[in-house]
């Protein structure tokens, strides 16, 4: 069986049986409107035979009333013409018509010699297909006398004769239309696939251009096309996030595994202290709660939509609980730095994610002065700014995570992050534009 796995060749094929059933139905429409118009011009032809039979009567009636029958007449008729019967009448007229109008048969029902086919046929038009006859049945005026006027249409009509040369003239049309319309929809069919396959080969290739061929068409096609754009996008941006992902675990796991591995050293020590081993238990314990924040954080960040929980948060009280794991974090010989905090304010956000961010941004502020970090907090705003201390030797440790990451967090807080850093200044501004503002007393 013929296979079709081809757009244009479904086209072709379907345009194809389309162009067939319409040609079928062309041709019987056609050929049954003949036999109609043939039919008609039949029943045309007997109304107008009836009128002049029927005149012929008359005038053969007025004739025998005036005694004033002509030659013609006088030869069939009796001669005592008062005594004239309907059936001399009727074979009158009979003879009369029988060489005017050779296809017409004219009958009653007094006639002797009528067919059995016209006796049951009620008044008006019939078709008797054995005969090939049209009948038309009528009474006389003035009389109880049905009149069958027959039309053969064998001799009078040519088409059944010309049937098979009409047969083969249309299927000769139709199969002309049928090749017309190959050709017609062979060329729409490569005309229509021709953005399919440009698409078709976009998508195939390794680094697609975006958007795809077709993207601002208004069609399916576009359709198609900006469907198949924001997959490939939303692909890219999960590979992306993926790789984001593994190098931020690879980079940010690094800091708690080492101090993990250098406290496993230490407790296998035998002449360590036991100040010195619940040191080392502690940061351990410490870097291993980090390190299941920093999964779960980068977990989070991987999702394609980042659901954030909201709760009420109070910034103060955040800020200083992770100042709290900075400062246990540094370490005992380290100098504090000193930390200026203005003003309080809550707002709605996530609490694990908002103290990810704040534990960051101090950190990084921290890294550039181990002096002085103002905090201010207004409206919906907060506020990190310290001087930056050139040749700073030291910075504080611990668990920092890149810009990169802060802005990942900030976005998915739906948070606005402005960084200024020059030679001099370090300043962070986050703006929560969807969060409530309550303002709280000092």
């Amino acid at each position: 069986m013929f296979k079709v796995d081809k757009f244009n060749h479904v086209l072709t094929a379907t345009f194809l049986v389309y162009t067939s059933i319409l040609c079928a139905v062309y041709a019987y429409l056609l050929f049954h409107a003949v036999h109609e118009i043939e039919n008609q011009a039949a029943q045309i032809y007997l109304q107008n035979a009836q009128v002049e039979v029927l005149k012929e009567l008359n005038a053969i009636e007025l004739q025998l009333q005036s005694n004033t029958v002509d030659l013609q007449h006088r030869a069939m008729l009796p001669k005592d013409l008062s005594s004239v019967s309907d059936e001399e009448l009727i074979n009158l007229l009979i003879e009369h018509f029988k060489q005017s109008r050779p296809q017409l048969h004219i009958y009653s029902s007094i006639t002797a010699n009528i067919p059995a086919y016209l006796t049951p046929l009620s008044i008006g038009f019939h078709e008797f297909q054995p005969e090939d006859a049209q009948i038309l049945v009528s009474k006389l005026p003035r009389r109880n006398i049905s009149l069958y006027l027959v039309y053969d249409e064998t001799n009078a009509s040519k088409l059944d004769e010309s049937t098979p040369d009409i047969i083969v003239g249309l299927a000769s049309v139709a199969i002309l239309i049928c090749l017309i319309g190959i050709m017609v929809s062979i060329i729409l069919g490569r005309k229509i696939a021709a953005p399919l396959k440009r698409l078709t080969m976009e998508v195939s290739k390794a680094e697609p251009q975006l958007p795809l061929v077709g993207h601002n068409r208004a069609d399916e096609i576009g359709t198609l096309s900006r469907s198949f754009t924001a997959s490939i996008e939303r692909a890219k941006q999960f590979l992306y996030r993926e790789k984001q992902f593994s190098r931020h675990v690879s980079h940010e796991l690094r800091t708690p595994l080492a101090i993990i591995g250098n406290c496993m050293s230490l407790l296998k020590l035998e002449h360590a202290s036991e100040d010195a081993k619940a040191t080392a238990l502690s940061r351990i314990d410490r870097a291993t709660s980090n390190m299941v924040q920093l999964i779960e954080t980068f977990l989070l960040l991987g999702r394609e939509q980042q659901n954030a929980s909201l709760s009420t948060v109070n910034l103060r009280q955040a800020i200083f609980n992770e100042l709290d794991k900075i400062d246990s974090s540094n370490p005992s010989d380290a100098t504090p730095a000193k930390f200026l905090i203005c003003h309080d304010g809550m707002v709605r956000s996530d609490a694990a994610l908002l103290g990810i961010l704040i534990n960051n941004l101090l950190r990084n502020a921290l890294a550039s002065s181990n002096k002085l970090v103002r905090i201010t907090l207004s409206d919906n705003q907060l506020l990190i700014d310290n001087d930056i201390v050139k040749d700073l030797s030291t910075s504080t440790p611990g668990f920092g995570y890149g810009t990169e990451i802060i802005n990942r967090i900030a976005e998915c807080l739906r948070c606005q992050l402005t960084i200024n850093k020059n030679e001099h200044r370090y300043r962070v501004i986050v703006t929560f534009n969807d969060s409530i503002q309550l303002p709280v007393s000092n």
